[in-house]
């Protein structure tokens, strides 16, 4: 099956869901003081929220649903980060 995200046309939204799994993996690896977790993983959620909002005011979710959405918006994102 094609995804719903074209590169092109959604380059807005695959640049989001890479801006969250940066944040992940920085909360991932993150080592520092247990007090500075908290503040981070909110940055982690905000991103998140953004990402969601932007993909269901793209028309995408109410087309395809949730889980193709997003599932398509990661596998696009995961494909523009190996170039």
């Amino acid at each position: 099956m094609a995804s719903v995200i074209d590169p092109e046309r959604h380059a807005d939204l695959i640049e989001k869901q890479r801006e969250v799994f940066a944040l992940f993996a920085e909360l991932d690896a993150f080592d520092g003081p247990d007090e500075e977790r908290p503040a981070l993983r909110e940055r982690v959620r905000q991103a998140a929220a953004a990402k969601n909002q932007a993909l269901e005011e793209s028309g995408l979710v109410t087309e395809h649903g949730w889980y193709t959405a997003e599932q398509d918006l990661k596998r696009a994102a995961r494909a523009a980060e190996r170039g």
